[in-house]
C-alpha cells in the first residue's frame, strides 16, 4: 500500500459563494454609490460657503453659457460648471441670460443663480463705452470718464500708460462704478486674449511682438482702410529692412498732440526720441493703441517695392518706388 495519497488538484473542499451573498454585496454597493451620489448632488445644488455676497459680478454682452460658467466658477459662486451648465439646460433657456452687473444679499444655488441671470435681475444697466482705433489712454480717460461715475481721468491715466498699446480698442459694455484699476484690467486682459490666435504670426514675425504692436501704432494712424494699411505697412517695414529713416508724420503728431493736418516743417526737426524724421527705427513706445485691422497689417503686409507715400487732400493715398518719383506725386496732389 502507498503511503501518499493522489488529491485531485482540481478539487476543493470550499464551497463557492452563495448568490444570497452576492446580491448583499451588489445591493451593499448600490446603497453606497446612491448615497454618495445623492451626496455630491446635494453639495453641488448648494452655496459654496465663500458664496461673494455685495460683490459685484459682471456678465458682459458676447458671453456664452460655458464662459459664465468659468466665471462663476473662478469667482466662487459655484462648486462646479457642469452642474451649473446642467442646470441651466434643464431648467431654461441658455441664451436667455442677460448681460448686467450682479450683485447678491445671501448666497444662492445654482439654480436660483441661474434664474437670477435668466431674469435678468442685475444691479446695474451696463454703460456702453467705445474706444476708437488708435487713441492715447489719456484720450481713452477722457472717453471713459465722460460716461462713467465719479471716474478719475488723472488716475487712469497713470497706470494706464505704462500699457500704452496694449489697452484693445473696442466696444464694452461696463458697469457704471466701473474703476479705473477695473477698467485697465478689462482692456489688457481683452488684448491678450485677441492676440493669442495671433501667437504663431508673431513668432515668425522679423519683428518682435512689441515692434509689432509699435509699428501697428503708427498705421494705425498713417492709414485709413485695410488695403492702405498692409501697403503702408509693407512700405514702413521696406525702410526699416534697409535702415532708412521712417518719416512718419504720425510720431510727430504724439510728440506735440497736434492733428497731422497741422504739422508745420519746423515740427518735423522737434528734439524727440519720437521723431521718426531725425531717428532711425522705431519709436521707444507705441504712439497709441492700435486695433485688430494695423496690427494683422503688420503681421501680414503687402509686398511693394515701394519706398514712399503720401495721401491728398480725398485721403487718396499714392506711393512711389523713388524719391524721384515721390516729388512728383506731391507737385500732383499736394501742391
Amino acid at each position: 500500500m502507498s503511503d501518499f495519497i493522489k488529491v485531485n488538484p482540481g478539487f476543493s473542499n470550499q464551497k463557492p459563494p452563495s448568490r444570497k451573498g452576492l446580491w448583499s454585496a451588489v445591493v451593499g454597493f448600490l446603497v453606497l454609490s446612491t448615497v454618495f451620489s445623492l451626496a455630491t448632488i446635494y453639495l453641488l445644488n448648494t452655496p459654496p460657503a465663500h458664496f461673494p455676497t455685495d460683490v459685484n459680478l459682471v456678465v458682459t454682452e458676447g458671453m456664452g453659457v460655458k464662459e459664465i460658467a468659468e466665471t462663476l466658477r473662478s469667482q466662487g459662486y459655484i462648486h462646479s460648471e457642469f452642474f451649473f451648465l446642467a442646470t441651466v439646460m434643464i431648467h431654461f433657456d441658455p441664451t436667455d441670460i442677460k448681460a448686467g452687473t450682479y450683485r447678491f444679499n445671501i448666497p444662492l444655488s445654482p439654480r436660483a443663480l441661474a434664474y437670477e441671470l435668466v431674469a435678468g435681475n442685475s444691479k446695474y444697466s451696463l454703460v456702453r463705452l467705445t474706444l476708437p482705433e488708435g487713441e492715447r489712454a489719456r484720450q481713452m480717460a477722457t472717453r471713459a470718464a465722460a460716461v462713467l461715475d465719479n471716474f478719475s481721468a488723472a488716475e487712469f491715466v497713470a497706470i494706464a500708460e505704462p500699457h500704452e498699446g496694449r489697452l484693445f480698442p473696442d466696444t464694452y459694455l461696463i458697469p457704471p462704478d466701473f474703476t479705473p484699476e477695473q477698467l485697465l484690467n478689462l482692456l489688457k486682459t481683452t488684448f491678450e486674449e485677441r492676440m493669442q490666435p495671433l501667437e504663431s504670426k508673431f513668432n515668425n514675425h522679423k519683428l518682435t511682438k512689441a515692434e509689432v504692436i509699435t509699428l501697428a501704432s503708427i498705421v494705425e494712424r498713417e492709414a485709413n482702410t485695410p488695403e492702405s494699411m498692409a501697403l503702408v505697412s509693407g512700405i514702413l517695414q521696406n525702410r526699416l529692412a534697409i535702415n532708412m529713416k521712417l518719416q512718419a508724420d504720425a510720431s510727430i503728431e504724439y510728440v506735440l498732440d497736434k492733428p497731422l493736418s497741422e504739422l508745420t516743417p519746423e515740427d518735423l526737426r522737434i528734439d524727440s526720441p519720437y521723431n521718426t524724421y531725425t531717428n532711425f527705427g522705431l519709436p521707444p513706445t507705441p504712439i497709441g493703441n492700435p486695433g485688430m485691422k494695423s496690427i494683422l497689417a503688420v503681421l501680414e503686409p503687402q509686398p511693394s517695392n515701394y519706398y514712399f507715400y503720401i495721401t491728398d487732400e480725398t485721403g487718396t493715398f499714392h506711393y512711389a518706388r523713388t524719391f524721384a518719383e515721390h516729388r512728383v506725386n506731391i507737385e500732383r496732389y499736394l501742391r
